[in-house]
């Protein structure tokens, strides 16, 4: 096969990563393979260049039970943004571990996890797209607890746990999808999705929203994010936050139904979880003083916006066209600005107070970004998405654009924040950072600025005319006065931060407290019932003496003599009762 060509440049994206793994394991080709890791994602960026989207595709009669490939306008889109991370964190993580002596290890994982990220975006049938989503999060398990301290442990037990949920949840739906409609492909399955009776279709979206929400951290289902990304090391954050969270938006584009029929009950529903998400990320970020911990609160926050213009695709399939595009932009956004963001949280603690400020000012792109601020990424991503809710039925008409403003305003708030906990003074010097760590980072700083300048080439069907630079400039402008209020203040230094992961936190309190007041109930039960035991013994031995003094009674009342002398004292008794009454 001609590697050329289009089916081939693909497969080869998926392939190369493995191919790296396995040569890896051979002590002769170790070095070798060490050395091209970090450039492992190159045939994969290739392909989201090269390739040009289409509908067409490419069959693999030999790959599982038959696989088929190929690359759509959002898959193209998806493929860049993951290419062009794990490209730049590969490239980061050999400077990153020059130190270390574990380095196969971690490209180890680090490769699988890129083969499935690869595979899940390009394979087009169902069983492929279960291997390469299950092979990424198993993988990825290995990032996260890689460097085998207690925090990464236990992130790596809450992750691990959270994920075979969620692969048993997507195993059923995919089942139950499989069946009811006898499709192998998503293109199909999505289509005869929508003409089969509501029932059976509901359990597969209910199956494929909880499923595919874990890996996306919905509301409810995000206690992971906040433990395994700061858990993580840098590079691996990078990646986890930027692209492998788009997973779970990848699958749902996939599996549901989307602009082929009205789902008002799942519309609703996703709207209101993807705007507690959205305001809960920023409201329990804001507490944390840890910069990954925060970070790890905003992907909550900006995943909950996309869930949002998820569910109003739900409510309005005839938008649908107009919204998947607006949806694609927002992740691409979100996913360069965080995993810059995360290497740069990293970089500034190897450089020392000078080096920092420069640093610091660099960090200031993908904020600035990430809260929509004028002629960036952010500000074209939060005002298409605003456009489309024009299409929405009332009330949300008129309520998700109000929403959507006051999002961009906590969202400023939040990246303020981090800003204020990673500024210059905040910790002691550290050393020169190598120029492996610098310019990767550079590289994807200049890739943010150059975001919407590709918006007309990547996204051609995008409306920008609406564009209002003063709308998407009163939040940052209010946001700073909050801030320099809040700063004078002090406010923050008296909040004490909430622990990362929140609400599993609150649950395992909650167990413990249960389980002490179980075990307090338990003691006193046992306590109580010695009690009894005794009082029990206490009572009978005392009913047994008196059942022997009556019986001691009535024997010597069976006496003959004892019995007259009895009936003689009554009869007397009687007599001067009867005396006394006459008398009377």
């Amino acid at each position: 096969m001609n590697t050329l060509s289009p089916d081939g440049l693909l497969l080869l994206g998926i392939l190369w990563p493995l191919l790296l793994t396995f040569l890896l394991a051979s002590r002769v080709l170790r070095a070798p393979a060490l050395y091209l890791a970090p450039w492992a994602a190159l045939p994969a960026l290739a392909a989201s260049l090269l390739v040009a989207p289409s509908e067409m595709r490419w069959y693999f009669s030999d790959i599982l039970l038959g696989s088929e490939i190929g690359l759509d306008a959002t898959g193209q889109a998806l493929l860049l943004l993951a290419a062009l991370l794990w490209l730049v964190s590969g490239i980061y993580a050999r400077a990153y571990l020059s130190r270390s002596t574990r380095c196969t290890e971690f490209y180890t994982f680090f490769l699988l996890s890129m083969a499935g990220n690869f595979g899940l975006i390009m394979v087009q049938d169902l069983i492929g797209f279960y291997f390469c989503f299950a092979l990424m999060n198993f993988a990825a398990y290995g990032l996260v607890v890689f460097d085998r301290s207690t925090a990464a442990l236990r992130a790596g037990q809450v992750y691990i746990t959270m994920v075979v949920a969620g692969e048993l949840l997507l195993f059923v739906a995919l089942l139950i999808a499989a069946e009811i409609t006898s499709a192998t492909t998503f293109d199909t399955l999505r289509a005869d999705l929508a003409l089969v009776d509501p029932v059976s279709r509901n359990w597969v979206i209910l199956l494929g929203v909880a499923g595919f929400g874990i890996k996306a951290g919905v509301f409810g289902l995000h206690v992971w994010l906040p433990l395994a990304y700061p858990a993580a090391p840098a590079p691996a954050s990078a990646v986890l936050a930027g692209t492998m969270i788009n997973a779970g938006l990848l699958g749902w584009l996939q599996l549901l139904p989307l602009g082929e029929i009205p789902l008002p009950g799942w519309g609703v529903i996703t709207i209101i979880l993807g705007l507690t998400g959205a305001f809960y990320g920023v409201a329990v970020g804001l507490t944390q003083r840890e910069p990954k911990v925060l970070l790890a609160y905003s992907s909550i926050s900006q995943m909950g916006v996309i869930t949002m213009a998820l569910g109003l695709g739900m409510l309005v399939p005839d938008a649908w066209p107009l919204i998947l595009p607006v949806i694609v932009f927002y992740a691409l956004h979100h996913g360069l600005s965080k995993g810059a963001l995360f290497l740069g949280v990293d970089l500034a603690g190897y450089t020392n107070r000078t080096q920092r400020r420069w640093i610091w000012l660099g960090i200031w792109l993908p904020a600035l970004a990430l809260a929509g601020a004028p002629w960036t990424s952010g500000m074209l991503a939060k005002q298409l998405l605003k456009t489309t809710t024009l299409y929405a039925p009332l009330p949300w008409d008129s309520l998700l654009p109000l929403l959507l403003s006051f999002s961009a305003f906590t969202t400023a708030l939040l990246m303020v924040r981090l800003l204020y906990l990673v500024r210059p003074d905040a910790q002691p010097s550290g050393v020169t950072p190598a120029a492996g760590l610098i310019s990767p980072w550079l590289i994807l700083l200049l890739t943010i600025l150059l975001v919407p300048g590709w918006l007309a080439f990547l996204m051609p069907d995008l409306e920008t005319g609406t564009i209002s630079v003063d709308e998407s400039l009163w939040p940052i402008v209010i946001a700073l006065i909050i801030a320099w209020a809040v700063l004078r203040l002090g406010m923050f230094r008296k909040i004490p931060p909430l622990p990362a992961g929140d609400v599993l936190v609150l649950m395992e309190r909650s167990l413990r407290l249960l389980y002490a007041l179980g075990n307090g109930l338990i003691s006193l039960i046992y306590r109580w019932q010695k009690w009894q035991i005794w009082l029990e013994a206490c009572f009978i031995d005392r009913l047994m003496a008196a059942k022997e003094r009556i019986q001691k009674m009535e024997d010597n009342f069976a006496r003959w003599e004892v019995a007259i002398l009895f009936v003689v004292i009554i009869a007397l008794c009687m007599g001067v009762i009867a005396r006394a009454y006459c008398c009377v």
